[in-house]
This record gives C-alpha cells, sequence and structure tokens, in this order.
C-alpha cells in the first residue's frame, strides 16, 4: 500500500473543500495558472503561490513560498516534513489539515494471498 495525501479546510473561507493528489509535487495558493489547489482570494494575506509539497517516498516535504508566512500546528515553519493530521495556517483565516490516505498499489492483486 502506499500513501496518498488529501488536504482538508478546516477553517476559513474555503472550509469544507477537500483535495487529494497522486502528484509528486503540487502547489496551493490562490492563483488558478500556477495551484493545483486554489484557495479562495477572500483572505488576501494567502498569496498567489502559497506553499508547496513535494513527495519523497511516503515521506511529504511541506516548503513556504509565502512572504506571508505559514504555520504548522502553531509553528512558524518555512520546509518540514508533513506527518499526518498537521495542521497547516495559510493566510488570516485558513487552516488545512494534511491528511494521509492509505491506497492500495494499483499493481497488487488483492485477491492474492
Amino acid at each position: 500500500m502506499s500513501l496518498k495525501p488529501l488536504l482538508i479546510v478546516e477553517e476559513g473561507p474555503d472550509k469544507g473543500r477537500q483535495f487529494a493528489t497522486e502528484a509528486v509535487q503540487f502547489r496551493i495558493g490562490r492563483d488558478e495558472d500556477t495551484c493545483d489547489f486554489v484557495l479562495s482570494d477572500v483572505d488576501s494575506a494567502i498569496s498567489r503561490e502559497h506553499f508547496a509539497v513535494i513527495r519523497r517516498g511516503d515521506a511529504f516535504l511541506f516548503n513556504n513560498l509565502s512572504r506571508n508566512g505559514s504555520t504548522i500546528n502553531g509553528v512558524k515553519t518555512e520546509q518540514t516534513l508533513l506527518k499526518d493530521n498537521d495542521l497547516i495556517r495559510v493566510g488570516q483565516q485558513t487552516v488545512i489539515r494534511f491528511s494521509l490516505q492509505e491506497q492500495r498499489d494499483s499493481n497488487v492483486n488483492p485477491n492474492f494471498g
């Protein structure tokens, strides 16, 4: 089984929205042209490209792209490895939960055993 990231907006204008991907790298922010998960522009403290997540095997590296900053579990962070259920705060109002979902590898026969 491999792990698939799921981002869930817990607080802010986009509350309830979710984003799941199998991409090796993805960006989150307000810019529809460059971001994979686009957040509302109601919170002007969210940058066009606020942060990126880069997959390395089953590890996920958080990379802040914004001068406005981001926090992970209340700690201002530029770069760190994300863990299941980490809370990412961006802008003034938005909190995103980073969750890991188990996913069956497509090339594994589920009936083998």
